[in-house]
């Protein structure tokens, strides 16, 4: 395996809900890969959440978060919706100083929280 794609993020199942957690700093090909995966995962096994678990990351920019933004997007096009999970509160507070649209996306404190957010089907 090319040691670049080491790096992609692994995608899982917890119960019917797709999840995936970012624990080191994505960059555009990073997120292109999880994009796909999730993308992937979400047609094969029907899900109807997407758990991403942004606890590791220390730093999220105004690009990144539009990238995930628009992954969310996609996936809720596949019929699944996208809770993040597990963002720090500098990162939030960042994102809200460059008026990120930080409705755009639901979030949850932690995991637990998240997969007891009403699914909204």
């Amino acid at each position: 395996m090319d040691p670049v794609e080491e790096t992609r993020v692994p995608v899982s199942m917890i119960g019917k809900v797709v999840f995936a957690s970012l624990q080191i700093d994505p960059h555009p090909q990073l997120l292109d890969w999880l994009r796909e995966d999730l993308a992937r995962r979400v047609v094969q096994s029907r899900a109807t959440r997407v758990l991403l678990d942004l606890s590791g990351l220390v730093t999220l920019d105004e690009h990144e978060y539009a990238h995930i933004v628009t992954t969310a997007s996609m996936l809720k096009l596949l019929g699944a919706g996208t809770v993040l999970v597990g963002m720090r509160p500098g990162t939030v507070a960042a994102l809200a100083a460059l008026d990120a649209d930080l409705s755009a996306v639901p979030g949850a404190c932690d995991v637990a929280q998240g997969l007891a957010l009403p699914t909204g089907d």
